[in-house]
């Protein structure tokens, strides 16, 4: 017989009594409050589970009504417990299990995030429902006009322009003009294009005037974020940082927020970047299609230049409007020029090294030049 002080805990509230537990050889269990000797609990083996030892801490009586009995001594260990209780503490209590885990759980968490998660997540999109996109696309265009984006100011006729350019794209290419949807924007940040999941693109003011002097390599842009929605990348990226996210929650005992985390995936494509693989498979999209419409796939290394030059010239006049000759002011102007550097250069930041997709599409051109 063994008589062990601890805590009884009533099942579905608060209310809790100083107590003691006498467990006898033939295995009934009886609690026993301390204060008044007045019996709580008379139990039998089939009546209650023990919990899982942990180095440190107590090892709980679990009744099958959800009433626990917590032992005040963290040291002792029921004599019925199995293997698979004790498992815990066994593995926590052996330098080579420890050691183990240090290198088997960054290569398991390495393998999920890179490998087994994006393949799963991105096999899982084809099975979306196509109002999850509309959702999403809508959600994200909302927060962008309420955050981010101003009402186009270019004239009616080069929106016009525009858009029959989008419309003879969208007829070259058989895609569904329903679901293809242009909007003009602007957008203090320069010139940009953006793909969203319902197959909503956005132009803005910058990049329509960056490119009116060579509206190939605007149907060239239009073709790569065209190429982002086809590969339904935005849901792609959406669906792997949510089932990353998730695995870290469940591996360090955080789950109270995954339904906000899924519920919110929307709004979480502005603050997420396509992976450069992506990034390259909405450039060959464009180098593929740019053909159709008797342009050259070098029409694509164009725009990349012309945006490299855009970018480049409002962050030289940054540098030039912050550079004073005051000194004491020069630590916080460095500071102003890296914000500013940051932002004219999220577009390009984004993506794959910008000379290597120039070059890339002047190597599709070649090769359709070639014999």
């Amino acid at each position: 017989m063994i008589n062990i002080s601890g805590t009884y805990q009533l099942a579905g509230c608060s209310k809790s009594y100083p107590a003691s537990a006498i467990l006898y050889d033939t295995g009934q269990v009886v609690i026993r409050q301390r204060e008044f000797n007045q019996m709580l609990v008379e139990a039998w083996p089939d009546d209650y589970t023990y919990g899982t030892a942990i180095p440190g801490l107590a090892v709980d009586l679990e009744f099958t009504d959800g009433a626990l009995f917590i032992p005040d001594d963290a040291q002792f260990r029921w004599p019925g417990l199995t293997n698979n209780n004790r498992l815990p503490e066994w593995l926590e209590s052996h330098w080579v299990t420890v050691l183990s885990s240090v290198i088997i759980v960054p290569l398991f968490l390495w393998s999920m995030v890179n490998y087994v998660l994006p393949g799963a997540s991105h096999a899982a999109v084809a099975f979306l429902p196509n109002s999850v996109a509309e959702s999403m696309g809508e959600q994200t265009l909302y927060i962008l006009d309420k955050l981010h984006f101003d009402p186009s100011e270019l004239p009616e006729s080069k929106q016009q322009e525009v858009e029959d350019q989008w419309q003879s794209i969208l007829s070259k290419l058989e895609l569904p003009k329903d679901k293809y949807q242009l909007y003009f924007r602007k957008f203090d940040m320069g010139a940009n294009a953006m793909a969203l999941p319902d197959g909503s693109i956005i132009v803005t003011d910058d990049i329509v005037t960056l490119m009116e002097q060579d509206p190939n390599a605007l149907i060239a842009v239009l073709l790569h974020e065209i190429g982002h929605i086809e590969h339904q990348h935005s849901l792609k990226m959406v669906a792997q940082t949510t089932a990353t996210t998730m695995l870290f929650a469940m591996m360090f005992g955080d789950i109270n927020g995954a339904g906000e985390l899924i519920l919110g995936a929307g709004t979480g494509l502005l603050q997420t970047a396509f992976s450069r693989d992506m990034e390259r498979e909405a450039d060959e999209f464009s180098h593929k299609n740019l053909p159709k419409f008797d342009i050259s796939p070098a029409a694509f290394a164009d725009a990349m230049t012309l945006l490299v030059n855009s970018h480049s010239a409002a962050f030289a006049s940054t540098d030039d409007e912050d550079g004073t000759d005051e000194e004491s002011s020069g630590e916080k102007n460095n500071s102003e020029i890296a914000n500013s550097l940051n932002h004219w250069l999220q577009y390009l930041s984004t993506h794959p090294d910008t000379q290597e997709r120039i070059d890339t599409a002047r190597s599709a051109e070649a090769g359709k030049d070639a014999p």
